[in-house]
């Protein structure tokens, strides 16, 4: 099958349909990993926040009053770093996700089959490239 550059028109790839199928769902398991990776800083970063709150609870009042707390726009901030661009990063990688499911329905569709080609875009390609180098798949 040949991968076409969408941007350039120009034949980046020449590969088997199977082996092309194969590394786009290792891409796919790739990104869903990176999900589950931020996921996991993100409960970290919440478990540290109740443990720093359920420390400063249990402080006496005097101790409370000396320990001091980081203003509430830098914990807006730190807030905005630590869980809403990751959810913003996830967002981003779902939708590339989906992106990759409709090109692997594309590679299954009887006429692209046929026709023997099919156009992907640049970074969908240097993506490819990249894992079939470390695949060991011949791209």
């Amino acid at each position: 099958m040949l991968v076409i550059d969408e941007v350039y028109h120009h034949t980046a790839l020449q590969i088997s349909s199977s082996d092309l199928l194969y590394l786009i769902e290792q891409l796919k398991v790739k990104k869903e990993n990176e999900i589950g990776t931020l996921k996991h800083k993100i409960e970290q970063f919440e478990q540290k926040k109740r443990a720093e709150e359920v420390a400063y609870q249990s402080m006496s009042t005097v101790r409370k009053w000396f320990a001091g707390r980081p203003a509430s726009h830098h914990q807006a901030v730190e807030y905005m770093v630590q869980v809403k661009e990751r959810f913003r990063k996830m967002e981003q990688i779902r939708r590339h996700i989906r992106e990759l499911d409709r090109i692997m329905e594309q590679i299954e569709h009887p006429h692209i089959k046929e026709k023997g080609e099919i156009e992907l875009p640049p970074d969908m390609i240097r993506e490819i490239r990249q894992l079939s180098e470390t695949e060991d798949v011949q791209a």
